[in-house]
């Protein structure tokens, strides 16, 4: 299973290098893709990602950091279709905390009944061919007792490993059910302090095989250096950051 990060940014200003996040799992040539932040199509189609073997989109909750980039990458896989002359290889599905995320993406990329789409809450979204995905929320966003919740972290299962994405957290509180087993953590940095994030893992006990770290702040990003330093003293070896237009082997 290969892991393609097409975005490795929060929601800040444009920054050098960095676009917001985006990344997707390539397993039985099916391409399965968690948020879709600016550009991530561009950067896909430049790593020579086969855009066609699209089978499903999974957005974390309605922030433009996590979805503004879903109309083009809409857009891009119905050009491809054309200048290619070959149909995709999979039905497309596209799984949503807000199905308001879709009225947006879909007037602007033209695209309609040939996209599915549903709504999403806590529990297994799918099982596809070993490709299996469950969804816990978190308190990222405000949330009203009674109202669904539209903020969400995410347990992948695939080929004997175990991933947990964070999705945009208040901390290890949200995930920490996801987290027995687990091989690698994405876990954002937008709103956390990486080397605060190592120790209150290791405190809890619940640290991964390996911790890697994306959806970075400016926060971050400015303190690199310095943050770096201290990951190291803490985690050696450990801990990956991710960058924009890295493919791992997970």
């Amino acid at each position: 299973m290969l892991l393609h990060v097409f975005g490795t940014c929060s929601g800040t200003e444009p920054y050098p290098g960095r676009h917001h996040t985006a990344f997707a799992f390539e397993h039985n040539e099916r391409l399965y893709w968690f948020d879709a932040g600016e550009g991530c199509a561009y950067t896909a189609h430049r790593m020579g990602v086969d855009l066609l073997r699209l089978r499903k989109v999974v957005i974390s909750h309605p922030h433009i950091d996590h979805a503004g980039g879903l109309a083009n990458l809409l857009w891009t896989v119905g050009k491809l279709i054309r200048v290619q002359k070959r149909l995709p290889a999979h039905e497309i599905e596209l799984l949503l905390p807000d199905m308001r995320i879709w009225d947006g993406a879909a007037f602007l990329c033209g695209m309609g009944d040939e996209i599915q789409r549903r709504e999403y809450a806590d529990g297994l979204l799918f099982d596809d061919e070993g490709f299996r995905v469950t969804a816990l929320h978190n308190r990222h966003l405000a949330h009203e007792d009674g109202a669904p919740w539209r903020s969400f972290g995410f347990l992948i299962e695939c080929e004997g490993r175990r991933v947990v994405y964070s999705g945009d957290t208040k901390g290890a509180e949200d995930y920490a059910a996801l987290m027995d087993g687990c091989d690698l953590l994405l876990m954002e940095t937008g709103h956390h302090h990486p080397p605060a994030v190592a120790r209150e893992l290791l405190e809890r006990g619940i640290f991964p095989g390996k911790l890697a770290y994306l959806h970075h702040g400016r926060d971050f990003l400015d303190r690199y250096d310095e943050q770096v330093r201290a990951l190291d003293m803490i985690v050696p070896g450990r801990y990956i950051i991710l960058n924009d237009a890295m493919t791992l082997e997970v």
